[in-house]
């Protein structure tokens, strides 16, 4: 069966705020009520899975209702940083998303570009004070870690490896396979329409833009 998963940034409004270019990443409830009511419609024929990148306050109060009607758990990476700002997901909300059976990874510490960070960065960004203040939270281990802004490179790779993470999730989008490293998700964006998602979920997005995605994944890893 064919597998995708579609990475939410944001969903609604928000208090806090945004980073240059962030707001095409912030999505309509209704649209994103319609795109798991599309997912369920073709869970025959592609299995959707969810993921949430920045720990949102918006993944609380929006996300997790919506995953619940539709009887789906996700995964919610969070920036340990933003940990009780304004706009973002509290100690206590990471804990609720954890009870109600969500998974709950890193983002790091600062939203940072982890392909040009000095080592000193990377180890803050990946290593145990930001795993563990992440963990503390959710009241569960991080085992996984969201690679901010897609971006990424043989260095990174290694580094995420050295630390002991379980599974490592890019933004390169299409498809996934068992053993895939980094797990590849795509990103809706407030520009696209439901048939954007059909067609990411059944694979008839243009062969232009398979194309792309496979070898820009190649050259990062690579690189």
């Amino acid at each position: 069966m064919r597998q995708i998963i579609l990475n939410f940034h944001g969903i609604g409004n928000t208090s806090r705020i945004m980073e240059p270019g962030e707001a095409r990443y912030w999505v309509s409830p209704s649209f994103f009520e319609e795109t798991l009511a599309m997912a369920d419609h073709y869970k025959d024929r592609v299995c959707t899975d969810f993921t949430f990148d920045d720990g949102n306050l918006s993944d609380l109060e929006i996300a997790a209702p919506g995953l619940a009607r539709h009887g789906r758990k996700a995964m919610f990476f969070v920036l340990a940083d933003r940990i009780g700002t304004t706009g973002s997901l509290g100690a206590d909300d990471i804990r609720a998303l954890a009870e109600a059976g969500h998974e709950i990874g890193t983002h790091g510490a600062a939203h940072t570009d982890w392909t040009s960070a000095k080592p000193t960065v990377l180890k803050r960004e990946l290593g145990h004070i930001t795993r563990d203040a992440i963990a503390m939270a959710a009241g569960q281990p991080v085992r996984a870690a969201a690679i901010p802004f897609g971006r990424y490179n043989s260095k990174v790779l290694k580094a995420l490896s050295d630390y002991g993470y379980d599974r490592v999730y890019s933004s390169d989008g299409g498809a996934w396979k068992a053993g895939q490293k980094p797990v590849p998700r795509t990103s809706p964006r407030a520009d696209m329409t439901l048939k954007d998602i059909e067609n990411i979920l059944i694979g008839a997005d243009p062969v232009r833009n398979r194309l792309r995605r496979a070898l820009s994944g190649y050259v990062k890893r690579t690189l």
